[in-house]
Order: C-alpha cells, then structure tokens, then sequence
C-alpha cells in the first residue's frame, strides 16, 4: 500500500511539473508570438515613414537639379564673357559676381533611418534589399555633404572675402574694377561651374536610388 500510494504521488508530481514545464512553453511562445507581431507592426511604420521621407528628398532633388543645371550655364555664360566682362553693364556685372555664391543645396530627409539606427530598430527591417539599398543611399547623402561643405568652404575662404572688399552690396556695384580682373576671382567661375555639374551629377544619382528604394518599400508593404 506504501509503495502504490508513492508511486501515485510521484505520478501527481511527474504530472504538475509536466504540466508547469507546457505552461513556460506556452508562454514563451506566446511572448515570441505577440512580440513578433509587434515588430511586424513597427516595421510597417518605419516603411511607410521611409517612402514619405525618400518621395519628399525626390521632390527636392527635382528642385536643386535644376537649380544646379541653371547655376551651371550662368557660369559657363560668364565664363565666356569674362574677357570683355569690364564692357558688362553694372547690372550684369551684380549678376556675374553672385553667380558662384547663389547656390541651392540638398538636404535629406533621414529623420526616420537616424531615429532607427539609434534606437537599434534598424534590425527589425527584414529586407535585405531594401537594408542594402539604405546603406547606399546613406553613402550617397554623405557624398553630396561632403562636396557642398567643400564648396562652402572655398567660398568662404577665398571668394566671398574677395567680393566684400570690392562690391557694394547696398549699391549692387562693382567699387573697384580690380576685382573682374583678378585671377581668383575668374578661376573661382570654372570652379563653381565644375563643382556644380559634380553636385547636379551626385543629385541625379541620389535621385534614382531614391526612387529604386521607393519601389522596393511599395513592393515590400504590398505584400
């Protein structure tokens, strides 16, 4: 009788702990379930929230395109003129000296893969496509900052320093005539004109990887 009753307890406990043991596994479970699903919900989001963010930097790309290409011939038009440029009209002349420094940059809108790489969501993307196709996009963007930051700097250092001590800006005028004679002051056009096609040529290039991505993300949401 001592042995049966044993044996039964042993069963009874066998059992409990079986059935503890199904208990952890079923929420464990559970928890990877609903977690998953979470993380489902989340990348969504981050999704839709890229494409908006890619289809506004595509707008702004159309714009700063053609205000490059624009800047690119006024430069090449003065590039031409610069032998007779002290013949320009005062006016034309205003014109020709704010040629280098009237500029249009881009700025992405990386709001939503920086708060991702910060946050560590960036893991939750399960493209790896559309993962590769950011990174790209991201070298990119810092391709184009780097060449504008260049151009600011050379501006900064030598051309405008250069425009301030012979133009009037009250005036729009040329105070003295030295300045379309000056040999920074003519080189600084080929440059401006060379460093713009290489920007207008990086924003082409930004542009259609932009759209490659948008159409990876469409395709990934509509799934």
């Amino acid at each position: 009788m001592l042995k049966l009753s044993t044996n039964g307890r042993s069963s009874t406990l066998l059992l409990e702990i079986l059935m503890i043991v199904i208990g952890i596994n079923v929420a464990l479970w559970f928890e990877s379930w609903f977690q998953d699903l979470q993380d489902a919900e989340t990348e969504e989001r981050y999704l839709v929230d890229l494409r908006n963010d890619l289809l506004s930097d595509i707008e702004n790309l159309d714009s700063v395109i053609k205000s490059g290409e624009a800047k690119s011939q006024r430069a090449a038009q003065f590039i031409d003129l610069m032998p007779t440029i002290a013949g320009l009209s005062p006016e034309e002349q205003a014109q020709a000296v704010y040629t280098p420094p009237n500029y249009q940059f881009f700025v992405p809108s990386d709001f939503t893969y920086r708060s991702m790489q910060e946050s560590g969501d960036f893991r939750l993307l399960r493209s790896e496509g559309i993962k590769k196709s950011i990174l790209r996009l991201d070298r990119r963007h810092k391709d184009i900052a780097l060449v504008q930051k260049n151009f600011l700097q050379a501006l900064d250092d030598g051309y405008i320093p250069l425009m301030m001590n012979r133009f009037d800006i009250a005036t729009m005028s040329v105070t003295d005539p030295t300045l379309l004679q000056d040999q920074l002051f003519r080189n600084f056009f080929l440059y401006t004109k060379q460093d713009t096609d290489t920007m207008v040529a990086l924003y082409r290039l930004t542009r259609s990887q932009s759209e490659e991505l948008v159409a990876l993300i469409e395709e990934e949401l509509s799934e």
